[in-house]
């Protein structure tokens, strides 16, 4: 399970090392936190779904700042600010544009009522982690590229 901090997109293989220095500039100063499963939800919304997701809650002002130190590290070697507010969530399915609105409707409906168990278990939050995704037919892949420790 891992969650987003910050979307690459196409990234030239040689700015990994550039984007690892990042992310530990990042890191060291954020010591580790925890965070916790909210509520479910959707992208745009349950009434037509792009994207299922689960929330995030526990100590997301501290994942916030992070989230803005490695902005301002990545800025610093020229990549732009992402132009939306970050918004954490646990991606956990994506509904391909294949799939008919009335089906994703219902999707989305199926979606909007599950419910996570009680207590919800905490998750420590220790590393960043640099992945290189791969979009298959059978789902993405993930290949670790780099890791920054917290704190």
């Amino acid at each position: 399970m891992h969650l987003t901090l910050r979307f690459l997109g196409d990234t030239d293989h040689e700015r990994v090392d550039a984007i690892g220095e990042c992310m530990r500039e990042a890191a060291e100063r954020s010591g580790r936190f925890t965070l916790r499963l909210d509520d479910t939800g959707a992208f745009p919304d349950l009434r037509q779904p792009r994207v299922l997701w689960v929330g995030i809650t526990g100590e997301v002002n501290r994942l916030q700042m992070l989230h803005t130190r490695l902005e301002g590290a990545l800025t610093g070697i020229g990549i732009d600010p992402e132009d939306r507010r970050y918004n954490p969530h646990l991606t956990v399915g994506r509904l391909q544009r294949e799939v008919r609105p009335f089906d994703a409707g219902q999707v989305g409906q199926a979606f909007a009522h599950v419910r996570l168990p009680e207590p919800r278990p905490d998750l420590p939050v220790e590393s960043l982690v640099l992945y290189r995704s791969r979009l298959l037919i059978d789902g993405p892949r993930y290949e670790e590229l780099a890791r920054a420790p917290l704190g």
